[in-house]
């Protein structure tokens, strides 16, 4: 038997066996000889990357998981949320302390954004620290930012609550826009911008509510002591 090719050229069956056998020899060979370190090192550094890439993919669900769970307490220490919570049995009865909770949830969610104003702040002291290359005045810079945010957080708390709140969305914004900056100049991991943003936004979010509250219930107290010294 033998082959056609479309040219009309028949070419015998153990003529073309030779000829694969000996393709496949010269394309192993000239792979070992000149291709074969570039070969291999490109397999490698293809599964490298691959590999890096579901490592990087597997880390980032640590820190979107930490950034979400951060915005539940904003949620549910807001006027709101609390109340809601509130009308669930299965969370009143079998959760824990909840009701101490729900019940002094203004206080707690103030408290609790003044610790993370902190942490944030806290982000650019340990940034500063691993920074062992970096000039002093640069580090310097970053050492009294880091303080920055702890110490507004707490200012903030010493004022009245509406103050108060406003003082807290005030810090938040302040440190978003720094973590901004310091994103697109290369001095924080691209990654960390969208965190911040979700977490920013839900959080300022959060604050208002209690800011509008907060603000009507002051207009309450007032209004009543108008018609008490009326009477």
């Amino acid at each position: 038997k033998a082959r056609t090719r479309r040219s009309g050229y028949r070419l015998p069956d153990w003529c073309g066996g030779r000829m694969l056998r000996a393709w496949k020899g010269a394309c192993a060979l000239l792979g070992r000889s000149a291709f074969g370190p570039a070969g291999r090192q490109l397999s490698t550094t293809t599964a490298a990357e691959s590999a890096g890439a579901g490592a990087e993919t597997s880390a980032s669900l640590v820190p979107w998981s930490l950034t979400v769970a951060g915005m539940v307490p904003f949620v549910a220490l807001t006027t709101p949320g609390s109340e809601a919570l509130g009308k669930v049995p299965q969370i009143t009865q079998h959760v824990p302390g909840i009701r101490c909770v729900l019940s002094r949830s203004e206080e707690l969610q103030r408290t609790y954004a003044a610790s993370i104003v902190s942490f944030l702040g806290a982000v650019h002291w340990g940034v500063a620290l691993g920074a062992t290359g970096a000039s002093a005045r640069y580090n310097a810079m970053r050492y009294l930012w880091g303080v920055t945010p702890s110490l507004m957080a707490w200012g903030s708390l010493a004022l009245p609550e509406v103050w108060c709140l406003g003082g807290l969305m005030g810090s938040l914004a302040s440190c978003y826009a720094v973590d901004r900056v310091a994103c697109g100049n290369g001095l924080l991991p691209r990654p960390y911008l969208p965190m911040r943003t979700a977490a920013t936004t839900v959080a300022l979010a959060s604050l208002g509510v209690s800011v509008y509250g907060a603000w009507a219930k002051t207009r309450v107290k007032g209004a009543d002591r108008v018609e008490e010294k009326a009477t």
